[in-house]
Order: C-alpha cells, then sequence, then structure tokens
C-alpha cells in the first residue's frame, strides 16, 4: 500500500503589498476570467507574486511559527507556559489537539502558498520575455519561493535518511493527489529548481549593490531584499547543501555571499537591533516585508509576561534548567570579553525578554532618525548565516579561510579573535552558530542534521537524538487515500 498525500484546494488570496500599504486582493482559482483579467499584463503578475509574499507573512508561517514560534521551542531556546507549548517542548508532537492543529496550519498554509506560486509559473508557461520584460525575474522569484517553502517541510516533517518517506513536492497548480517522494528526490527537486533560478535571476548580480540604491529601478526591482533573489537563491543553496552534507557546494554557495561585499556584517554597536523588526539594510539577504508583524512581536515577545508569552529559558529565581540562555552564551568566550548580542535580552524581575526581532523602537514611540527609512518585516537569511556556513564547510580542506570566517563573524559581534594556539573546531563553530542564529529558526535543524543529543531545559535532563523527537509527524488527515 502507498500512502499518498490529498491536498485540498484553496481560494487564492493575492496580498497586495508595498511600502505602504496592505491590501488585499481576492481571486478565485475555478474563475478563468479572473485569472485571465488578472495575468493579461506585467502589474498583473506583480500583484500576484506580492501576492505569494504576502501569503508568507502568515503567523502559521514566517510571521511567527517558521521562525521562533515552533523550531525555538524545540530548540529549548524559548518556553512558554501554555499546554500546547508544553507538549512541543517534550517533543510530544501527537497528544494535544491545539498543537495537533497548530503543525497542521503551518503544513497547509506552506503548501498553500506553494500553490500561488505554481498557479504564477503555471501562468508564466503562457509568456514570454516579450511579453513581459521581466519575465526572467517573477520566474526565477517563484521558483525560489517553491524550493524555500518545500525545504521548510522537508526538514520539518521529514528525516534525513536520503531513502526514507519526504513530502510531496508540488510542481504543477493541480488538484491532483500527489505522491510522498522520498527525502533524496525531494532535495534533488529542491536544487533543480534553485539551480533554474539562479540562471534565470543572473541579472541581480549588478542590479544589487551596497550600499543599496532602492530608487533606482522600477517599482518591482526596487527593495530586492524582499523579493526571493539570485542571493537568496545562492544563500539557500548553501543552506542546503549545508543540510545535506554536501560540504564543498555549501562553501561554494556561502561564499558567493560573502565575497561578493554586498552584504557586509554588521558593527557590533549594531548587533543590539540590527534585526529588531526590520530588514538590515547590510546583512539581510532575503526578509519579509510585514507591518502586521509589529503585533505578533508585541503580543508574545514583548509586552507582557504571560501564558501566551514566549521567552528565554534563564537561569534566576531558582531555576535549574540545564542550558539557559546566558550559559549559551557563555560558551568558549574569554573572561573579560563583551558579546554584544548579549544586549538582545532584556531581564526582568523573574524572567528575561528576548528583544532580538521585536520593533521595540516602534512600541515606545522612540524611533531612531537612522531606522525610520528601514523596512519593516522579518529577516529570513541574512549574511553572518553564511560565514558560519563557510567556517566548517571548510574547516577540513581551507582551514585558514575557515578561520578567517569565522574570526570576522566573530569580531562584528563583539568577541576577539581566536588566539593562535586555539584550534578551531566544529563544535566551537555549533556554539557560535547557536549565538548568532538564537531565536531566528535554524538551530533545531543543525541540530538534527547532527542528531545531536538535545539538552532538555524543558525536562531537565539530555534526550537522546533520533528521529522520534526530530521528524514531526505529517498531519493524520493527509493520509485520507491508500492506492496499491
Amino acid at each position: 500500500m502507498k500512502k499518498r498525500l490529498h491536498i485540498f484546494p484553496f481560494i487564492l488570496i493575492l496580498c497586495m503589498l508595498n511600502t505602504a500599504c496592505d491590501e488585499f486582493l481576492n481571486v478565485h482559482p475555478k474563475s478563468e476570467k479572473l485569472e485571465r483579467e488578472l495575468f493579461k499584463n506585467a502589474q498583473g503578475f506583480e500583484d500576484a507574486i506580492n501576492g505569494v509574499y504576502g501569503s508568507m507573512q502568515r503567523t502559521q508561517l514566517y510571521g511567527k511559527d517558521l521562525v521562533w514560534g515552533i523550531p525555538e521551542v524545540l530548540a529549548q531556546n524559548l518556553n512558554g507556559q501554555s499546554t500546547e507549548m508544553t507538549f512541543l517542548a517534550k517533543y510530544d508532537y501527537t497528544n494535544n489537539d491545539d498543537l495537533r492543529q497548530r503543525l497542521s496550519d503551518t503544513w497547509t498554509y506552506a503548501y498553500q502558498t506553494i500553490g500561488y506560486a505554481n498557479n504564477i509559473l503555471n501562468q508564466l508557461n503562457e509568456k514570454s520575455e516579450q511579453d513581459l520584460p521581466l519575465y526572467n525575474f517573477y520566474k526565477g522569484e517563484m521558483l525560489g519561493v517553491r524550493a524555500l517553502l518545500h525545504f521548510e517541510l522537508l526538514r520539518m516533517f521529514a528525516p534525513m535518511n536520503m531513502d526514507a518517506r519526504g513530502i510531496p513536492y508540488l510542481k504543477a497548480y493541480s488538484y491532483k493527489v500527489q505522491d510522498f517522494g522520498k527525502v533524496g528526490e525531494n532535495y534533488a527537486s529542491i536544487l533543480t529548481d534553485l539551480h533554474e533560478a539562479e540562471k534565470l535571476l543572473k541579472d541581480d548580480e549588478e542590479g544589487i549593490a551596497y550600499p543599496r540604491n532602492n530608487k533606482k529601478y522600477s517599482k518591482f526591482l526596487n527593495y530586492r531584499e524582499t523579493h526571493f533573489n539570485l542571493y537568496a537563491v545562492y544563500g539557500l543553496l548553501a543552506r542546503v547543501y549545508w543540510m545535506k552534507g554536501d560540504m564543498p557546494n555549501a562553501a561554494v554557495y556561502a561564499q558567493k555571499i560573502i565575497e561578493s561585499g554586498k552584504f557586509p556584517l554588521v558593527g557590533e554597536i549594531e548587533v543590539q537591533d540590527f534585526l529588531a523588526g526590520v530588514l538590515s539594510p547590510k546583512e539581510t539577504i532575503f526578509g519579509i516585508y510585514s507591518v502586521s508583524y509589529l503585533k505578533t512581536s508585541r503580543s508574545y515577545l514583548y509586552n507582557f509576561h504571560s501564558f501566551f508569552s514566549y521567552n528565554p529559558y534563564y537561569d534566576g529565581s531558582g531555576s535549574n534548567h540545564l542550558l539557559p540562555y546566558n550559559a549559551v552564551f557563555d560558551k568558549d568566550t574569554e573572561e573579560g570579553s563583551q558579546d554584544f548580542r548579549r544586549n538582545q535580552f532584556k531581564e526582568l524581575t523573574g524572567y528575561v525578554k528576548f528583544l532580538k526581532l521585536v520593533d521595540y523602537y516602534t512600541i515606545e514611540n522612540n524611533v531612531p532618525t537612522e531606522r525610520k527609512d528601514m523596512i519593516p518585516g522579518v529577516t529570513v537569511m541574512h549574511s553572518s548565516e553564511m560565514y558560519l556556513i563557510a567556517a566548517e564547510a571548510l574547516l577540513e580542506t581551507n582551514y585558514s579561510k575557515a578561520l578567517e570566517y569565522f574570526n570576522s563573524e566573530i569580531t562584528s559581534r563583539g568577541l576577539p579573535r581566536l588566539k593562535d594556539h586555539v584550534k578551531l573546531t566544529k563544535e566551537m563553530i555549533f556554539n557560535e552558530y547557536h549565538k548568532e542564529l538564537f531565536g531566528e529558526g535554524q538551530i533545531w535543524y543543525n541540530m538534527k542534521r547532527l542528531n545531536r543529543d538535545i539538552v532538555s531545559n524543558a525536562e531537565t535532563r539530555v534526550i537522546k537524538g533520533s528521529d522520534k523527537v526530530y521528524v514531526i509527524p505529517v498531519p493524520k488527515e493527509e493520509f485520507e487515500y491508500r492506492f496499491n
């Protein structure tokens, strides 16, 4: 018997996004007339593409649950008091109805957004560069988004074993039931989409510069960090190759970003707030424009300590957590050194607030002049991660280059360079990755990649790494049909 997936069709909701407004255009996918009207010209395609990015800012996706809402609880970085979060922190994925629904929603909305991207790709098949001057950009971006969301689902809902069952990889906008592929097949599909996107987006190499000039081009080609641009393709290729253990290729693509000079590391003074509800004009490779994210971050991360709020584990008030946030930042740290990332945490009476991703300047009506022109939203990928991927990927083949990248990253955060007698190790890179990506939804997957034993703050014990904890079950509702 073969398990298959039933992907339910949805009404296509296109979010008309620009830097001034959030408007919504509803389009029924069955209405050929409305689709012909929407996709008759470049403006219609651009509206539809903006709608895809609008869908990605949902709380079930990058507006919360793909960033800190789910993976940071799994990584034992953030905790909460709700029953749902307690089950999540203990890797009990099936015995709480609210948690099951939440995980199912992430699966559902990711595939819904993939469907939107596939619909645009399908419409592009009827057009050419003669019809649409930015045809290659439209197609490249949607292939990149399709790869990104499949990758998110794959590393959340499938094991690392390349021969194991993976997820359905949707390459068409269709009502047909889709087969599950093997993990290795899924990776191949992701890489195929990304390499095609790489070719289509080649003009970004000249179009994206540092400092950014977001008034230079046509409306669609401005603010490329809010689009899945060429360098986002490079960054995702680095992540994908790194996740599957292909270190030579991971190094190649991480270095493309580093050596471009277009995404410089922020200085130590900027580290405290360079991702606080905004996209960094230096480091952000790709982010989701969102003004609604402010409400989400305020509710869960900032305003109050409540049943539903998220807070870092810490070692105050007689707690006995095995790896509180301050212990994470103490690792491999010389006495007397100053890590400016510690300023992303605010200790209050009885608990700690995590402010790295919160636009607290706006909340407190105290926005510095230099931040007023920054793009509001959530960073999905930024350049410091590429330095650490490159450092690990090159550690055994080009140690001096690996050390150079590692030192560049840590000194930008206020830490001293490694002393000459200190040997850089994979464990040190892992620890630094934990510090740097704290709260960004990546640490859990680094742990999964290495099948690390889990130091559980929630249960005050060490849990052996296995698929039982690292693989979230596919929503049971998807297994409705079995075929011989």
